[in-house]
């Protein structure tokens, strides 16, 4: 690694400014190598990386704004199924047929929009933040169908999200005594942060 910046130093010092294509190939084999050990450090096999990054490419795009409907939990639209393999990559271990969709991307912001199967037939949906390599960072859930409260009130999850990547969840009681509203936005470290 030293050998490789003391090169690409050297040919700057002599006042070339672009560096050989066969350097910049074995920067980037150095680079893929070492981001490879560091996967690795962490538990995470090379493979799944590229499968988890071919997969997100090969989703449908969901264009924003977005809000959730009952018909759209229920249809689930553009949704692929999630690969077993890619599923515990996730943290959804045990889930059946789980499936995503992305959002649009931005060159700060990789999203992903998956909807996990909750309870007889019905979704709850959790939105992923991506890193370059389209591994999960962060996750928050959206939405969830309703579920009866131990007062016998029933309970209901909705979200919308902003073109501009604000991700509003609403969540209230049908008789409308109980509501609250949180709006989150995206950090440089591609976390949730509740805005405040």
């Amino acid at each position: 690694m030293i050998w490789v910046v003391l090169v690409a130093g050297l040919l700057a010092a002599c006042g070339n400014n672009r560096i050989p294509a066969n350097l910049q190939e074995k920067l980037d084999s150095v680079h893929a190598l070492e981001k490879a050990e560091m996967l690795r450090a962490q538990g995470i096999k090379v493979e799944e990386v590229s499968s988890m990054r071919e997969f997100y490419d090969s989703l449908a795009i969901e264009p924003l704004p977005l809000s959730s409907s009952e018909t759209y939990v229920a249809i689930l639209p553009n949704y692929t199924p999630i690969p077993q393999l890619l599923a515990e990559l996730m943290n959804f271990e045990g889930r059946v047929s789980p499936s995503a969709v992305a959002l649009p991307e931005t060159s700060s912001v990789r999203l992903m929009l998956l909807a996990a199967d909750a309870q007889d037939g019905q979704h709850s949906l959790w939105l992923y933040t991506l890193d370059s390599d389209c591994l999960p960072v962060d996750k928050l859930c959206v939405y969830r169908p309703e579920r009866m409260l131990p007062d016998g009130r029933i309970q209901t999850m909705e979200f919308s999200i902003t073109s501009d990547y604000e991700i509003c969840v609403t969540t209230y009681t049908t008789d409308h005594r109980q509501k609250e509203q949180r709006l989150y936005v995206i950090d440089e470290s591609l976390h949730f942060v509740e805005w405040q």
